[in-house]
């Protein structure tokens, strides 16, 4: 008792102490403040779900569309949706434009006279040209692989400028704009990417009118072949008109809807000049970060430029509603009113703004940097160095608040021992909440439905960020209890207590994360809501410096200043989520609910980090009622199994599926074994779970396979047909049901050898291709031998290695239709011993697909197609493959 005793004494001693050395900054400071009831919490919570919803709001706000007759035929700056919905749909057609089809060729023509048709009326000169173009290169990504291309198309329109061209027919400087008018199999790619290609026709028809040239070439590319993939824009590089090229304005998509979003930049004079003239920017990033890390399994043609062609520029891309991309749903119906006017009021003005910028005569090298706006009013850029030292300012700003609570608190020990207690406070806050996740997350996935968000994406409100939030507050509040009993400081004085903890927290982060040079495009997520929370918080300290105030007017003063700094967390949630929800429905994942609960995980502990603090003004009484009410309705929501896809769309299962013969051939060509039948790829937990259930429901009957793990460490990609060789990781997954073959090829594909001959230990292969319209070739040399060459491919890259031997891949195409196939002659140069050459030196194998003929399905096909739920997204190839050994 006696030990009890002299502890509350010395509390109150303590108390006392704080209290005299206050009394010059005025004594309200620690005179009790009544605490908000709890419940209260609740509408606080509303007010900022409402927040994120008019973030949203302002997110999706689109201008109002110009109509042809609210513009005068003079005028060459202001763009007309109305005119682009006319390009669009001539652009479009009613069939997927799928290179190397006959659709894709009449389609190109169409573009060719549209064209002409606008030159035809122009006042400034306009040259067009109809490029066919072969070539070929290694594609440096994560599988490498040679990408060959013949006769592949790309229409081009110049509006000549003051640099002109050269006497060879070369342009001298010029800007360079790109979009693809192909599309994928079974979609008609409004989306992607006819909505930039019309946006560029006005923007050509438009910039044409003007009545003096503009100072620089400007380049209109619309290449033919870009999902082959990133086969035109190589070609393009081949073309004259593309010499002059000094920047690059790429334009793409990866979704539908909302404003294009810079998310890929090597040049900061085209973002500085994007930040000035573009009416409502959009630009982030930390999307670049998510895109080359891989997050999103998807390229676009600004890799071409930036590596092959050494041209900087910027890359703009739809990024919402990721889940009609590539799917039947990318539909010019689906693309909402003023969603093309705000693509014109981007690119119009911006292409007009590099056509007269002195700056532009000359290419600089490619350097990344560091770019984002806020809340579409105004983009901030800078380059990578120029981030270390604002990041850095940024943390001593955070630094510097701290400092300015201590000293209005009182600068001691005692002061300094409670921040740090503080600090261990929010951390034991935040690891209650990451606990919560962890315990529920995995709950969720063994006894209800992955990827739920696909089709309503605010469930990733009750499933991640409540069970983070919730835990959180109460700790908060038993942690500030333990501590209220040893410090003596009043609510009021704790909230701003907590509030420069997280600042010193996030300060600190922030100083480490500026020595991992990778995230630097990243960072600005944590640095600029980090100076908002600063900047309030030494308005706030001052404020309650010198104003006695009570529990609620103080908590209507930190939502107030919050609102900067929480809106623009909300848009970096908004975008992400955006952008990754779509992906898990086709990232191959088996539990892909753990990285979005990762990154919501993330985006949560970021954004409430901005009001962290403001929990302490609420009274504990009756926590335990608002908490458990909110945790029921999360834990009601966590386990009803919505389902992730929709049979009216937009939201679908994406299915691949090759109609097959497989066949293996030994050394003198005879046929060793033979299989046939359908393969049904995985992109998702459910790809081949929800085949088979819908084939008995239909009374079909069939004999099926689906674990090949141990194929895939015999043969080169699981002995299964491929077509694109990122999805190679998936095949041992797959589903194979055995079902009749596809319909024969016309000529029938294969490879053949025409020549071997050796030279000591070097050896030559003479092979001829006879060709499908799209192909993949793997070379595989037999264990002692190397691949020392290949006539197609400029320099050698392994893909990848199965058993201890290097294979090498091409993919092919015969990109512009033209009735027949050419045969396609290459040579395999291999270094091999003498002791190994009357025997097998290589492992060849021909993957030959139609990748659009639904007219050549066979019966049996189209009915299991038919016997699938409307959910499923199909795109059906019919594929030969044929295993050769030389």
């Amino acid at each position: 008792m006696e030990d009890i005793n002299g502890k509350k004494q010395e509390n109150g001693m303590f108390g006392s102490k704080v209290v005299y050395e206050v009394t010059r900054k005025g004594t309200h400071l620690y005179e009790p403040v009544k605490s908000i009831p709890s419940t209260i919490i609740i509408v606080v919570l509303g007010v900022y779900l409402l927040l994120g919803y008019f973030t949203q709001l302002i997110e999706d706000n689109m201008p109002t569309p110009y109509q042809d007759a609210d513009i005068t035929r003079e005028s060459s700056d202001i763009f007309s949706e109305e005119s682009a919905w006319r390009y669009l749909y001539t652009i479009l057609g009613d069939e997927p434009r799928v290179a190397g089809t006959e659709y894709h060729l009449n389609k190109t023509r169409d573009l060719k006279n549209m064209l002409d048709q606008i030159a035809a009326q122009s006042r400034i000169p306009i040259r067009t040209d109809w490029q066919f173009v072969t070539g070929s290169y290694l594609m440096n990504s994560s599988t490498p692989f040679l990408n060959y291309y013949h006769n592949l198309s790309n229409v081009v329109a110049v509006l000549e400028g003051e640099s002109g061209f050269n006497s060879d027919g070369s342009t001298r400087s010029s800007i360079l704009v790109n979009c693809h008018y192909d599309s994928v199999p079974f979609a008609l790619g409004a989306s992607d990417n006819v909505v930039f290609c019309a946006v560029m026709a006005e923007t050509l028809e438009k910039m044409s009118r003007r009545a003096r040239p503009y100072r620089h070439n400007i380049v209109f590319l619309f290449n033919g072949a870009e999902e082959n993939p990133l086969q035109a824009s190589h070609g393009f590089l081949q073309h004259s008109w593309s010499r002059g090229a000094t920047v690059v304005v790429n334009l793409d998509a990866a979704g539908m809807n909302g404003k294009p979003a810079v998310f890929q930049a090597t040049d900061l004079r085209l973002l500085r000049a994007f930040r000035r003239v573009v009416p409502r920017p959009n630009a982030q990033s930390f999307g670049e970060y998510l895109f080359q890390s891989g997050v999103i399994p998807s390229d676009t043609d600004f890799r071409i430029w930036r590596d092959f062609g050494n041209i900087s520029g910027i890359d703009i891309a739809y990024s919402k509603w990721g889940h009609v991309y590539h799917t039947r749903y990318d539909h010019p119906s689906l693309v909402r009113e003023g969603v093309v006017q705000c693509a014109g009021d981007m690119l119009l003005p911006l292409l007009t703004e590099l056509a007269d910028l002195q700056d532009l005569e000359n290419k600089v090298e490619p350097s990344g940097a560091v770019y984002y706006d806020f809340l579409n009013l105004s983009v901030i850029a800078y380059s990578k160095p120029a981030a270390h030292a604002i990041d850095a300012l940024i943390a001593l700003l955070a630094l510097l608040s701290v400092a300015y609570y201590a000293w209005l608190v009182g600068p001691r020990w005692t002061t300094v021992q409670e921040l740090l207690y503080a600090v261990l406070g929010r951390i034991a806050a935040m690891l209650a909440g990451v606990l919560a996740v962890l315990i529920f997350v995995p709950l969720m996935v063994v006894t209800t439905i992955q990827m739920r968000y696909l089709s309503y994406p605010w469930l990733v409100v009750p499933l991640y960020w409540m069970p983070y939030l919730v835990p959180a507050v109460i700790v908060s509040h038993l942690y500030d209890r333990w501590r209220t009993s040893k410090s003596g400081l009043n609510r009021s004085i704790r909230a701003l207590q907590a509030m420069a903890a997280t600042r010193l927290l996030l300060g600190a982060v922030l100083v480490v994360l500026t020595c991992v040079p990778s995230l630097t495009t990243v960072r600005y997520a944590l640095s600029f809501p980090l100076m908002f929370m600063s900047c309030a918080a030494i308005v706030s300290l001052t404020v309650v410096r010198y104003f006695r105030m009570k529990a609620w007017r103080h908590l209507v003063l930190e939502v107030a200043l919050s609102l900067p700094g929480t809106m623009f967390a909300f848009s970096l949630v908004l975008r992400a989520d955006a952008m990754v929800l779509p992906v898990m429905g086709r990232s191959g994942l088996d539990r892909p609910d753990y990285l979005i609960a990762a990154v919501n995980l993330a985006l949560a502990a970021l954004t409430c980090s901005t009001v962290s603090g403001i929990e302490l003004l609420f009274s504990r009484r009756r926590l335990w009622i608002t908490a458990g009410f909110v945790s029921l309705v999360c834990l009601v929501l966590m386990f009803i199994p919505f389902s992730p896809y929709s049979d009216d769309g937009p939201s679908t299962q994406r299915h691949y599926w090759f109609h097959s013969e497989i066949k293996s051939h030994d050394i003198n060509g005879a046929v060793t074994a033979s299989t046939t039948g359908v393969l049904v790829t995985k992109h998702d937990p459910y790809s081949s779970d929800r085949v088979l259930p819908a084939l008995r429901d239909h009374g079909i009957s069939l004999h099926s396979r689906t674990d090949f793990s141990e194929d895939c460490q015999r043969y080169v990609f699981c002995n299964l047909p491929l077509y694109r060789v990122s999805f190679g990781q998936y095949l041992k997954d797959a589903l194979f049901l055995y079902t009749s073959g596809p319909a024969p090829f016309d000529p029938e594909p294969g490879i053949r050898v025409v020549g071997r001959d050796c030279l000591g230990e070097t050896c030559t292969l003479q092979l001829n291709m006879t060709a499908a319209p799209h192909n993949m070739v793997t070379v595989w040399p037999r264990a002692g031998a190397r691949l020392a060459a290949w006539s197609l491919a400029p320099r050698l890259q392994a893909t990848g290695d199965v058993a201890g031997r290097p294979y090498y891949v091409m993919v092919h195409s015969e990109a512009t239709y033209k009735g027949s196939l050419d045969t396609l002659a290459f040579n395999l140069t291999l270094v091999v011993p003498l002791s190994m050459q009357n025997g097998p030196l290589v492992d060849v194998s021909h993957h030959a697909h139609k990748i659009h003929h639904p007219k050549d399905y066979t019966t049996q096909f189209a009915e299991l197609l038919d016997a699938m739920p409307k959910y499923f997204n199909f795109a059906n190839f019919m594929t030969f493959r044929n295993n050769y050994v030389f």
